[in-house]
C-alpha cells in the first residue's frame, strides 16, 4: 500500500490521525486503524478521521449539502457514527489548510454519518452543534465484574451509559475493573461507551471509557451525554455546563428540551503531520 500524508491532531487529550479521503490509497479502509494508532509501531492515536471534500463528502447521499464530511475509524477498526472531539479537529484542520472560508457569521455546515452538523468558531475555539441526546426513561442497574453498577442510557447518535458516583449503592473500583465488561454487556448489543462522573462544585468531573478504544483522555459526545443526564436526573439545571476530563474543559449547551440539539465547544490543535509509509510502523 502507497504511503499518504497525515495529519496528527488532538482535542482535550483526544488524539486522532486525520486524513483526507483524497490521499488515502483506493483500497484503504477500517482494517489501517489498528496499525496507525498502536502507541508502539504506529502513529498512536483514538481513531483515524478521514476528511472529505467536496464530491468525496461522506456519505454521498449529503454531498451538496456539506462542503465537508468527517468518517470514524476507532482503533480497534470498527466505525463510529459520531465523535465531538473529532468533529472539532476537522473544523479545525480544513480552516489551516484554506479548504474553508469563514463566512461573516464564521459558522458552517460538515456532514456526518449521524447527518449534517453545523459548526462555528467562538474566539479561539470551535464549538459544533450535536443531535438532541435520546435518554432512556429511567435508571438502569446492571451487574458486571462482580458489580451493581447503575447507570442512565443516553444516545447521541452513539451510545453511551453514564455512571454517576453518587448514585451508587456501594463505591464503586476503578473504571477500568468494570467498563469493558459494560462495554461489552448483552444490554448494549452494538457495545456502549462508559462515563463515570462526579458533581463537584467547579462542574462534572468524567472519566471516559470509549467504545472499541478503551479509557481516553476525553469525548466530545460523552460529554454532551453527561451534560444530559445530570440536567435529565436534577444534578443540574444550568444550560451551561462545564465538564472536566482528564485532558482538559469541555463546555456544553442544551436548552433541557427533548427535541433541541446541544452545542459542545472547546480547544483542537495540531500536534505534528507526517507521512505514514508502507511499511508497518515508519512513517
Amino acid at each position: 500500500m502507497p504511503g499518504f500524508r497525515f495529519h496528527k491532531m488532538e482535542a482535550c487529550g483526544n488524539h486522532f490521525v486525520v486524513v483526507y479521503r483524497t490521499e488515502l490509497p483506493a483500497d484503504a479502509g477500517p482494517f489501517l486503524a489498528p496499525s496507525i494508532c498502536d502507541p508502539h509501531f504506529g502513529v498512536g492515536a483514538d481513531g483515524i478521521l478521514v476528511v472529505g471534500v467536496d464530491d468525496t463528502v461522506e456519505p454521498a447521499s449529503l454531498r451538496g449539502a456539506a462542503h465537508l464530511s468527517m468518517t470514524v475509524w476507532n482503533a480497534d477498526g470498527s466505525v463510529a457514527a459520531m465523535c465531538g472531539n473529532g468533529l472539532r479537529c476537522v473544523v479545525a484542520r480544513v480552516l489551516a489548510d484554506g479548504l474553508w472560508t469563514p463566512p461573516p457569521d464564521r459558522s458552517g455546515t460538515l456532514a456526518a454519518a449521524t447527518g449534517l452538523v453545523p459548526f462555528r468558531l467562538v474566539g479561539d475555539q470551535i464549538a459544533v452543534g450535536l443531535s438532541a441526546p435520546r435518554i432512556a426513561p429511567a435508571v438502569e442497574e446492571i451487574e458486571v465484574a462482580g458489580q451493581r453498577v447503575r447507570g442512565l442510557a443516553v444516545d447521541m447518535g452513539n451510545p453511551h451509559f453514564v455512571v454517576f458516583a453518587d448514585d451508587q449503592a456501594a463505591p464503586l473500583p476503578d473504571l477500568r475493573e468494570w467498563a469493558p465488561s459494560l462495554e461489552h454487556h448483552e444490554r448494549f448489543p452494538d457495545r456502549t461507551n462508559v462515563e463515570y462522573v462526579r458533581v463537584l462544585a467547579d462542574g462534572l468531573h468524567v472519566r471516559v471509557w470509549e467504545r472499541g478504544v478503551g479509557e481516553t483522555l476525553a469525548c466530545g459526545s460523552g460529554a454532551c451525554a453527561v451534560a444530559a443526564a445530570a440536567r435529565t436526573t436534577g444534578r443540574t439545571s444550568d444550560q451551561q455546563v462545564r465538564v472536566l476530563l482528564p485532558g482538559g474543559a469541555l463546555t456544553v449547551v442544551w436548552t433541557g428540551r427533548p427535541d433541541d440539539g446541544m452545542e459542545l465547544q472547546g480547544p483542537a490543535r495540531t500536534v505534528f503531520s507526517g507521512t505514514w509509509a508502507e511499511e508497518r510502523g515508519s512513517q
